[in-house]
């Protein structure tokens, strides 16, 4: 009897690191594939509440014609960053016509999220690239999304041209809408 109380918690404390190490596994999947969008309100005043979502609105209508026809992470990054003067510059004046004398900051770095779930996807919490940016104090509510692949773009996802084959592995699909990970094609 006593034998079988060690295989019990011998198998269950198996399990629990194989489920830790799966959702490590998966999140750093996740990250390897995607930039996350981020911004900071300078406060949680309504007033800076509504700039911020002001400044994200005319960020991702800029943003949203660059990352039309780029296809990885890596083009993305590179798009991201020639993009972080017009980016400042969009933000300053959606400060501006605020009324508000705030500074913009933006960056390109490695922050930690929290678990996300937009609609039918679930980002696992963890560190991720993200382009950041940071209104005034940056002590407000925080917005964010996923800018690669384009998630935060209303019509981010087109269906493919007749003949073509989607790329990566099928996570999972929503509304003939399929969320693929290219680096879990060598699973397949």
């Amino acid at each position: 009897m006593r034998y079988i109380k060690w295989i019990v918690t011998g198998i269950i404390l198996t399990l629990s690191l194989a489920v830790v190490s799966y959702n490590y596994y998966v999140q750093q999947e996740y990250a390897k594939e995607l930039i996350r969008f981020h911004i900071i309100a300078n406060s949680n005043t309504i007033e800076d509440q509504i700039l911020k979502l002001r400044v994200r609105d005319a960020v991702v209508t800029e943003m949203k014609e660059r990352f039309a026809d780029i296809d990885n992470k890596e083009e993305a990054l590179i798009v991201t960053r020639e993009s972080f003067d017009d980016i400042k510059k969009i933000a300053q004046e959606q400060v501006t016509k605020a009324g508000k004398d705030y500074k913009v900051e933006v960056m390109l770095g490695d922050y930690l999220f929290p678990t996300k779930t937009y609609g039918d996807i679930t980002l696992p919490a963890g560190r991720y690239r993200a382009l950041r940016v940071v209104i005034g104090e940056g002590r407000g509510h925080n917005w964010w999304c996923v800018l690669f692949p384009p998630l935060c773009f209303v019509n981010g996802v087109d269906k493919l041209p007749d003949g073509q084959q989607p790329k990566g592995v099928k996570v999972f699909e929503k509304d003939d809408v399929q969320f693929r990970l290219r680096s879990l094609e060598i699973f397949n």
